[in-house]
Order: structure tokens, then sequence, then C-alpha cells
């Protein structure tokens, strides 16, 4: 597995919200992908620091966010979202261009995963809720299913 960078991208992400009072915040990191992790780094002086990383192998699911009305609150206006383990991991692009390459990549190095989601949930969980489907467990199964190289939409 080799560890030269597939994409490298100054991209943001949204906190995780692991516990029920973490705050809602979005941040700028560094994402780095290579064959075997997407990796997420902050910036400091010139300096990075790991805040993160992802198994490739681990990843269930990646897909374009549907966004519909809501208000996206950072600059970044192309959400993707990364499922793995028991998470989500949402990433905000600069463009839709950057979001269809970030997208596409990834889902190329998780094409042969032993574990890929049969559905998933096409827009935001959001203040204790799945606004697709309005089910209120974050870990409910997808209400929409999911096509590894379907068309994203």
């Amino acid at each position: 597995m080799s560890l030269t960078p597939i994409l490298e991208e100054t991209l943001i992400k949204r906190s995780q919200q692991k516990k029920r009072t973490s705050p809602l915040n979005y941040k700028e990191r560094v994402f780095v992908l290579t064959q075997s992790k997407l990796t997420y780094y902050e910036l400091r002086a010139e300096k990075r620091v790991r805040k993160g990383s992802v198994e490739l192998n681990r990843i269930k699911c990646v897909e374009i966010v549907r966004t519909n009305s809501t208000i996206i609150p950072c600059q970044n206006k192309y959400p993707f979202q990364v499922v793995h383990d028991s998470t989500m991991l949402y990433i905000f692009a600069p463009s839709n261009e950057s979001r269809s390459v970030w997208v596409q990549n990834i889902k190329e190095e998780i094409r042969n995963n032993a574990e890929i989601a049969a559905k998933f949930h096409p827009q935001f969980w959001q203040e204790g809720e799945w606004m697709c489907c309005g089910q209120l467990d974050k870990m409910a199964p997808g209400c929409e299913g999911y096509n590894l190289f379907g068309d994203g939409k």
C-alpha cells in the first residue's frame, strides 16, 4: 500500500458530535487520501498536526449529501459524507468539481471493500434527526438504496 497522496486539499470538516452536548462546528483541515487511509490535519504555523484518520477498508459509503434548503454555515458549500464503522464524516469541498473528484477517488479506492452499505441517508443528521427521513436514531439504517458507482444524485 502506497503512502503517496492520491489527493490532498484543504477542506472543511463538520464536528462529529460524538456526545449529545458536543457543539456543532466547522473547521478547516488538510485532507490527504492515500491507497490505505483518509487522514486529516490541522495546520499550525506551517506544521501539520494529525487530527484524525480513517482506514479505507473501514469505509462503507461515500456519497454527496443532498442539501435541499439546508443552510450551510461555512464557506465551502459542497458537502459529501464518508460513512465508516459506526459514524460519519461530513466534509465540505470548495466547488462541485472538487467534491466530485474526492467522492469518485474514494469510491475507486473502496470498490473492493468487504462491507459496503446497502442503504444510506442522503441528507444530514442534524439537531437529533435525519433530515431525509425524520428518523431519530443516529444509527438508524439508511432510507435510500446505495450503489457504490451510482450517479450520486
